[in-house]
């Protein structure tokens, strides 16, 4: 067997899943078992731009392969697609290692994304019902889906010319802050932090926050601090374009903010706005089948009304985030289980209403208004809800995987 073109095939698989938003240690973990299928033990080292991964023969002959890779955009159904491949390769690995090259690219090139006005609509849809999520109405549902849209469709041309990430969100952002306030200048009653919130919902990198984390707290230290310096550059991103559209408008126009007062929503239609807003990202994610998407948005509910159930017994943010993601990581498991697709289809979505959007927002205005004390407070809430959110997906995992030894020990 020839192993340089057996590692060719399985730096092409690694190189796929960290393309669509595979996680560091799944990336891993799927490399080492298509070694494994052949008989070989290998070591692999991810990160999230480069994989490398050795073998050594029946001769004590190392083979090594590095790749450098690309951080893509999550897409769920090439997510699962590879899954499924890996699965069959580890089950009945070909006899021609070349084989394995061959079947990652044809299933990447049968991955394709909505087209761009169904992922614009998802857009629409997931900043509209998070800004009245966000105590917003009617109103301010339209104001932050055009916000959003606008947010979104800016990414998606930038994106397309290869731009660097960090001009292409500070792009997006002010966009987004131009829109809405564009908007309140021109006379429309709104309550101008539910849109603007429930907009930014479009570019926050709340997901990023929860796998450096995860990174971290699962020892991997060199993947955990590249993807905590990309979350960090990206709220930055955020903050710059966005609070420079609105010191724009502060400083050269008359822009009354905080006169329509936010609205009060009762949990269940709460949970509900959660519902159809997770259902919008479903879109830009690339997540198939009506039964697929429902569960995905069913979990984001059911994960935030086990926060707010714990809001009510009295517990702090924290606390409640943490039960919330426990929560959800167990819903996940369940279902990645019975539908025999990755964790990360639920978790991705089902995590949306608890992610630090509405914290990354109130650091962004702090910071404008030049409250530093306030801005690094808020600063570490949000790196502290992050954690939590990352600390009950670790729980569960952690929990999964020794009772998976023990079985088959």
């Amino acid at each position: 067997m020839d192993h340089e073109v057996l590692l060719d095939g399985v730096c092409e698989m690694g190189y796929r899943l960290l393309g669509c938003g595979g996680q560091i240690y799944r990336v891993e973990d799927t490399m080492r078992r298509l070694v494994a299928a052949y008989g070989l033990s290998c070591e692999v080292f991810a990160i999230p731009n480069c994989l490398i991964v050795s073998v050594t023969d029946e001769n004590n002959h190392v083979v090594t392969r590095m790749r450098q890779a690309k951080v893509g955009s999550t897409d769920i159904l090439a997510l699962e697609r590879f899954n499924a491949l890996s699965r069959r390769l580890c089950a009945n690995p070909p006899e021609d290692p070349a084989e394995i090259a061959r079947q990652v690219k044809e299933v990447a090139a049968g991955s394709r994304p909505f087209p761009i006005w169904v992922q614009l609509l998802g857009f629409f849809i997931g900043a509209s019902f998070f800004s009245m999520f966000f105590s917003g109405g009617l109103l301010e549902a339209l104001v932050g889906g055009i916000s959003g849209v606008m947010a979104g469709a800016c990414s998606l041309l930038l994106a397309r010319t290869r731009s660097n990430f960090f001009i292409n969100t500070v792009a997006s952002g002010f966009v987004l802050a131009f829109v809405a306030y564009g908007l309140l200048l021109l006379g429309v009653p709104v309550n101008i932090e539910a849109v603007t919130v429930g907009a930014i919902m479009v570019l926050v990198p709340g997901i990023v926050f929860t796998n450096f984390m995860a990174d971290l707290l699962t020892g991997d230290i060199v993947a955990g601090l590249s993807t905590f310096a990309r979350a960090v550059l990206t709220a930055g991103a955020i903050a710059l374009g966005t609070g420079t559209a609105i010191s724009m408008f502060q400083r050269f126009t008359e822009v009354t903010v905080g006169e329509v007062p936010p609205m009060v929503h009762s949990p269940v239609l709460a949970c509900t706005l959660s519902l159809i807003a997770c259902f919008g990202f479903c879109l830009p994610f690339n997540i198939r089948g009506k039964l697929g998407t429902f569960l995905c948005c069913l979990g984001g509910a059911l994960g935030w009304a086990v926060y707010l159930l714990f809001q009510h017994l009295g517990f702090s943010i924290y606390v409640s985030t943490l039960a919330a993601s426990l929560f959800v990581s167990v819903y996940a498991e369940v279902m990645a289980r019975l539908r025999k697709c990755p964790t990360s289809a639920y978790l991705v979505v089902s995590y949306f209403p608890l992610v630090p959007g509405f914290t990354i927002y109130q650091a962004m205005d702090y910071g404008i208004r030049g409250d530093i004390q306030l801005f690094l407070e808020t600063f570490i809430k949000t790196f502290g809800i992050g954690g939590c959110i990352a600390l009950g997906t670790l729980i569960v995992s952690t929990f999964l995987r020794i009772m998976q030894a023990r079985k088959r020990h």
